[in-house]
């Protein structure tokens, strides 16, 4: 199942001050999820989320079946991303 990624727009303003190649793996790893529907794991102890593991970095994201589609709400370091939960 092919999915349409859109990120927010202060997820956007995330990428750009993050490293350039940590950056580019984000994006390439999201059309991969996109692509196949596979790397997406729930979020242990929230009744809703999911999240998509990318080295040391996490990108939380909502999905919408009908239309297919992940929105990208966060992207942050593994150790401080779900203290903003």
């Amino acid at each position: 199942m092919m999915y349409e990624v859109r990120y927010d727009p202060k997820t956007e303003k995330q990428l750009e001050k993050l490293p350039s190649d940590i950056a580019k793996r984000i994006v390439e790893k999201m059309k991969e999820v996109a692509e196949s529907g596979r790397g997406i794991e729930t979020i242990k102890d929230e009744k809703y989320g999911y999240k998509v593991r990318v080295g040391k970095y996490r990108v939380l994201i909502d999905m919408t079946y009908n239309p297919s589609l992940i929105l990208v709400r966060y992207i942050d370091h593994r150790g401080r991303i779900y203290k903003r939960m």
